[in-house]
């Protein structure tokens, strides 16, 4: 894999011929890697049971790589070629899951690289999209140059250090995912030493608010904010804040009480968010206090998985006096099912259950988030058809079930439905410490 400094030089100086040279490759290295899973998918019904396993084995071995050659299970696929292929498949996704709710680190070593590259360069090994929103603002983008010199560096490290030497940092409220780079204002200190970092977590502290009430001694309140900013590539469900688990002590060790340390507020994330505003409430200490000089609390992240495609070529449609056939696919820790596609009035309908393994508390009634998820019936010509209207008709601690209608050109049994889900939900947990923040 081409280091970061590679990659920006060839971006930079590379004449065309060259740069079809990567690309003739990965293709190549598809055609192998595809060709090695279909032989190995060909081992797995071998009569000795040591061969199949050792190509299940060797499966697993190629990593996410070989997810997208597995072949698709079918009613002509042998039952042992099925079960361990769907065996394979399953715990490669999770594992890619996981993975994906790790940081993503950057590398990248140069002098006066362009600003534009640098952050190409970061945006392509980090998944995370970097846009350029100064125009958006009126602002004639200048020809920037920065010095970086990262080492497996994680993201909002270097892409912080990067922004400030730049004098640059970023606007939250474009209603998109990404990073949007806008012009720093001139009384706004750097970036890098303001925030902490907490693996795909980037956290701020952002102001104080203090309350005395003057008719009451005893009404009064102290609340930090703080940004919490995630990686643009993940979008968080929701984040909660257990205020019993937050600490803080004043500049001399005393501690510092914390209001309502029972609760656990919780902010719910809408698509394109690209930062929360959360608070921690303390009670106002003396006056002789004038800095915390630890904050520590944690965080629980709920983070849906990479998403997958459900697909259903041709669902039978029910018939009166027959019983419907279920149809059901699972892929990680996802499981969907149609119960039923039938005739409602001039509608279509089909009947849906998404169960989760490990939905922690995911599918609480209050978070709808699942109700956005992609929906459609395709033809053979590629044209979609997304449902009219929608009703929820289940909803358990791990399974939700709902009803599609659809306005269709033709019967359901001659078009493909599909829906996209996550195939897990990541329960991340977040620690994080605030040091030396000066009182109002």
């Amino acid at each position: 894999m081409l280091s970061a400094l590679l990659w920006t030089a060839l971006a930079l100086a590379a004449d065309a011929p060259a740069t079809e040279a990567p690309a003739q490759a990965t293709a190549e290295s598809e055609v192998a890697i595809a060709e090695q899973v279909s032989g190995l998918v060909h081992r797995l019904d071998d009569r000795e049971l040591v061969r199949r396993d050792e190509a299940e084995r060797e499966l697993l071995a190629l990593g996410a790589a070989a997810l997208p050659h597995l072949p698709t299970i079918n009613d002509r696929t042998p039952a042992e070629v099925a079960l361990r292929v769907a065996r394979v498949q399953q715990r490669l996704m999770l594992a890619e899951a996981n993975a994906a709710a790790e940081p993503r680190h950057v590398t990248l070593h140069g002098k006066d690289l362009p600003l534009a590259e640098v952050l190409a360069a970061i945006e392509k090994q980090t998944g995370n999209r970097i846009v350029d929103y100064r125009e958006e603002f009126g602002e004639q983008p200048s020809e920037v140059k920065v010095s970086v010199d990262l080492e497996n560096a994680p993201f909002w490290q270097a892409l912080d250090q990067v922004l400030d030497q730049a004098k640059l940092t970023l606007y939250p409220y474009v209603g998109k995912r990404g990073s949007y780079v806008v012009t720093r204002p001139s009384d706004v200190d750097a970036r890098s030493g303001r925030a902490v970092y907490a693996g795909i977590f980037r956290l701020e502290p952002t102001r104080f608010e203090a309350m005395r009430d003057l008719r009451n001694p005893t009404a009064r309140s102290l609340k930090l904010f703080f940004d919490a900013t995630w990686e643009p590539r993940l979008q968080p469900i929701a984040i909660l804040q257990p205020l019993g688990q937050v600490t803080a002590e004043g500049e001399n060790g005393e501690a510092l009480a914390v209001a309502s340390a029972e609760a656990e507020p919780e902010a719910s994330v809408q698509e394109g968010t690209a930062q929360m505003e959360l608070e921690v409430p303390l009670q106002l200490p003396e006056r002789t206090t004038g800095k915390i000089r630890s904050l520590k609390g944690k965080l629980l992240a709920l983070v849906p998985g990479p998403a997958a495609d459900f697909r259903f070529p041709s669902p039978p449609v029910a018939e009166r006096n027959v019983p419907p056939r279920r149809l059901e696919q699972r892929k990680a820790g996802a499981t969907v099912t149609i119960d039923q596609v039938r005739r409602n009035n001039s509608a279509w309908e089909v009947s849906l259950r998404v169960k989760f393994d490990s939905p922690s508390i995911a599918l609480e009634s209050h978070r709808n988030w699942i109700l956005d998820n992609v929906v459609y019936f395709q033809d053979a010509a590629g044209r979609r058809y997304e449902p009219g209207g929608f009703e929820q008709t289940r909803q358990t601690k791990d399974e939700v079930g709902i009803n599609y209608f659809f306005d269709l050109p033709e019967s359901p049994a001659k078009l493909e439905f599909v829906y996209r889900t996550p195939i897990t939900i990541l329960e991340m947990t977040v620690d994080y410490e605030f040091r030396d923040l000066s009182l109002p």
